[in-house]
């Protein structure tokens, strides 16, 4: 089968101490047949010096520079992907601050084609500090990844991302509906999206990029970040996030299988319940995290209204 050619999304916004060495990363991959689309955020560091010099070192890579609509990470992600050039295409999503191994895109590719050919690919990822030291790696999941984890859960990191065609063509399809939504983070958008419409996941155990734990991070590893997180569950923040999804994927019903319609359903129904102990739980209607703490924490949240 013939290799195919892939788009790398890379978002930036002041990425300058770390850009160079993502940007070396991706020259390096052994799948070389690729286009590089960077959307900056409007930076105001180095990013773009650093963008444009490498573009300028290599005049014969296809490497395309565009303005982000200054509205966060997710929404320059999506706006991105709404590019008319990417409605059927190969796509991998970057992060500015990561380094990719050598063969992930030809690992991904690899994996997808062994499979039935229209699955997302996504893989673990080695935590370093800011220097790149390793300090841990991200969990291997050992339940199903489905739609009713991606309800509750963001365990698909856009920074792992590959996609073949038919899903790409899937999700440039509902661009509109979730943009207006203002849905929180593309990747869990995407997670929700592709499981909710009956596409498999791929989920490879080995690690395919160092994964820079710093300042920055929107969120980070669990364990980087955890006093940040309990806070966001504690303001109800998770909440709030859960709303806009919930109010995208209802928006998208006609898209998602007749299964994960009445999981969406009765996940709608069972949030409007009145908090207390005798509610119904969540793993019976579907909805689970990956761990047996993670659906205690599920019952504990809906018992003080923070779900």
């Amino acid at each position: 089968m013939e290799s195919p050619h892939i788009h790398i999304l890379l978002c930036t916004k002041n990425g300058g101490p770390y850009i160079q060495a993502q940007l070396e990363s991706i020259l390096a991959q052994t799948h070389q047949d690729w286009t590089l689309w960077i959307s900056d955020d409007r930076s105001d560091d180095d990013t773009l010096v650093h963008v444009g010099g490498f573009a300028a070192d290599h005049p014969d890579r296809d490497i395309q520079l565009v303005t982000g609509p200054g509205q966060g990470c997710a929404r320059n992600f999506m706006s991105l992907l709404s590019r008319p050039e990417l409605t059927r295409a190969w796509v991998a999503f970057a992060d500015q601050d990561d380094v990719w191994m050598p063969d992930k895109l030809a690992r991904a590719v690899n994996m997808i084609w062994r499979g039935t050919g229209a699955q997302i690919y996504a893989c673990r990822s080695i935590f370093t500090d800011a220097a790149l030291n390793p300090i841990g790696i991200s969990p291997d999941y050992q339940r199903p990844f489905g739609f009713g984890n991606a309800l509750v859960q963001n365990i698909l990191r856009g920074n792992t991302i590959v996609m073949p065609p038919d899903v790409t063509e899937l999700l440039t399809s509902t661009l509109p509906l979730v943009l207006n939504e203002g849905v929180p983070f593309h990747d869990w958008w995407v997670y929700q999206t592709v499981t909710g419409a009956g596409f498999d996941v791929i989920h490879d155990a080995r690690p395919g990029l160092l994964y820079r734990q710093h300042d920055n991070n929107l969120l980070g590893s669990n364990r980087s970040h955890a006093g940040q997180r309990a806070a966001i569950v504690l303001r109800r923040v998770f909440a709030e996030w859960v709303d806009r999804n919930v109010r995208a994927l209802s928006d998208l019903s006609p898209i998602l299988t007749r299964q994960n319609r009445r999981v969406l359903f009765d996940f709608i129904d069972w949030r409007a319940q009145p908090a207390s102990d005798g509610r119904v739980v969540p793993k019976s209607i579907g909805v689970y995290r990956q761990s047996l703490g993670g659906d205690l924490a599920l019952r504990a949240l809906a018992r003080l209204g923070k779900l």
